[in-house]
């Protein structure tokens, strides 16, 4: 199985003329993992369009999302993009099924319209919209999927198993989460990086004292130390904000510094491939 990285910024992909943006930083782009055995696409940012082609992805069997967050939901005009049969009198567009949980339609219907933009792009023609619910579990050819609603509830991950593998996808809104047993030794886990008030490298402040604690915002330490309650065998970190602002450099010495620590890591980059 293949899985991508298509982008691993957070809600903040780019930032303009910030003290904390370095130039040497790495450029990130919105949100989204891709899943190339099942052709099943994890959220649709505002970049998604640049992102699949640069990743040379032309066709979308399977869509699914994890909240109804912007920086997950904007680019969903990506099905009719795709999709769309734009040359003929009478379209013969192509079709992506899209599961959407009950939790995210009481939220689509509540936030920036996205429930009728879903419904237009169903009578469109370009997807099959499913409704599931918010603990389902569907199989996709040799691979079962189950959405996994977290503690904040408007937000889920997905378990995927095959006969020989067992993966954890949580995009985002990891905060509170208790992983259950099932959870746990997972071969691969894909995880939030959280965010940090100062540079865990260079201690550089970024952020007030106090003010992620205030904002209920799940911070680097939260995260790392849900990553090794989980204990996979290899850890993948993204949904890194640009206020991060991390270098190459820094980016390598965290993660040595957190396998010297117990936990084997991986901070994800635009466009990688995880060969699992």
């Amino acid at each position: 199985m293949i899985i991508e990285c298509l982008g691993t910024s957070g809600g903040v992909p780019t930032l303009y003329q910030s003290v904390s943006q370095h130039k040497d930083a790495q450029k990130r782009t919105g949100p989204g993992i891709f899943i190339h055995d099942l052709q099943l696409l994890i959220d649709t940012s505002e970049d998604i369009f640049q992102q699949l082609r640069q990743s040379k992805i032309y066709d979308i069997k399977y869509g699914i999302y994890s909240h109804w967050h912007p920086d997950h939901t904007m680019g969903m005009r990506i099905w009719e993009t795709l999709n769309f049969d734009f040359i003929h009198k009478v379209p013969k567009s192509k079709t992506s099924t899209v599961y959407i949980t009950t939790q995210e339609v009481e939220d689509f219907k509540a936030y920036f319209a996205r429930w009728e933009y879903v419904q237009y792009l169903e009578a469109l023609g370009v997807i099959n919209l499913v409704i599931v619910d918010n603990d389902a579990e569907i199989s996709f050819e040799d691979t079962t999927v189950e959405w996994i609603q977290l503690a904040e509830q408007f937000a889920f991950g997905f378990y995927l198993t095959t006969n020989t593998k067992r993966i954890l996808i949580i995009p985002d809104e990891i905060k509170g989460f208790r992983p259950t047993d099932k959870l746990k030794n997972v071969d691969v886990a894909i995880l939030p990086f959280g965010s940090n008030e100062v540079n865990p490298i260079t201690n550089e402040r970024i952020h007030p004292e106090g003010m992620l604690n205030a904002l209920r915002e799940v911070t680097f330490d939260e995260c790392v130390t849900i990553a090794k309650t989980i204990n996979a065998n290899h850890t993948y970190f993204t949904h890194i904000e640009a206020t991060e602002s991390l270098t190459k450099a820094q980016i390598k010495q965290l993660e040595e510094r957190l396998e010297e620590d117990g936990l084997k890591s991986t901070i994800a980059f635009d466009g990688l491939k995880i060969q699992i």
